[in-house]
């Protein structure tokens, strides 16, 4: 009887160790989980302004595997992964979102620049998709890839006729032996993507602001 109990206990210290154990682990692991946020630079406004009508900010949305919060790896031979201890604070469709309206308010290329939420009514609206958010190892350097396609809508037609769509690309290279750079680059790509759209929204037929 006396070694029954004995080995009960010891099993159930044991089974304690483990579960503590695993816990502990789990929560270290989690203490180094880092999140960030795509920034983009400042806009430069853009002379002369094209005087395009007010734009309303629709919702944006990414493209499996890319609307995971986690950092999505590319590695040779084809192989994607998700980085378990890096990631993005909220959705990165989200992310990307504010940084395109917050871009496109100080270039200035329209009249105004609302929110998705706002209710404010505009003759204009933009869809985005992010097409591609990934850091690529596949290649000879590592480098972040930020593809960035932009729609805008005409809101005063009954099918919402699209007037303009584009996509742009942008990849910079970092340093793997900095724990920010990733971060950092996605965030000069991001810039990069939208530099490149801004020029192409200001050559297209959009229609002017009222006098």
């Amino acid at each position: 009887m006396k070694t029954t109990v004995c080995l009960t206990l010891l099993v159930a210290g044991l089974l304690l160790s483990g579960c503590l154990g695993g816990k502990g682990a789990q929560l270290q692991a989690a203490a180094q989980k880092r999140t960030f946020v795509p920034v983009a630079a400042a806009a430069r406004p853009m002379s002369p302004a094209p005087g395009f009508a007010a734009v309303r900010i629709r919702p944006f949305r990414a493209l499996p595997p890319f609307d995971a919060r986690a950092f999505i790896v590319r590695r040779a031979g084809g192989e994607v992964a998700a980085d378990f201890y890096n990631g993005w604070i909220v959705a990165p469709q989200e992310l990307v979102r504010v940084q395109t309206q917050r871009y496109l308010e100080e270039a200035g290329l329209f009249a105004a620049v609302y929110d998705t939420a706002s209710g404010t009514l505009a003759p204009l609206s933009i869809e985005g998709v992010v097409s591609e958010l990934a850091l690529d190892y596949a290649g000879a350097a590592p480098a972040a890839v930020v593809t960035l396609r932009l729609t805008v809508l005409d809101e005063r037609s009954a099918g919402f006729t699209v007037l303009f769509s584009d996509e742009k690309s942008a990849r910079v290279p970092f340093s793997p032996a900095d724990k920010g750079a990733p971060a950092q680059a996605f965030g000069t790509a991001l810039t990069q993507a939208l530099e490149a759209l801004t020029r192409a929204l200001a050559a297209a037929p959009l229609p002017k602001a009222a006098n």
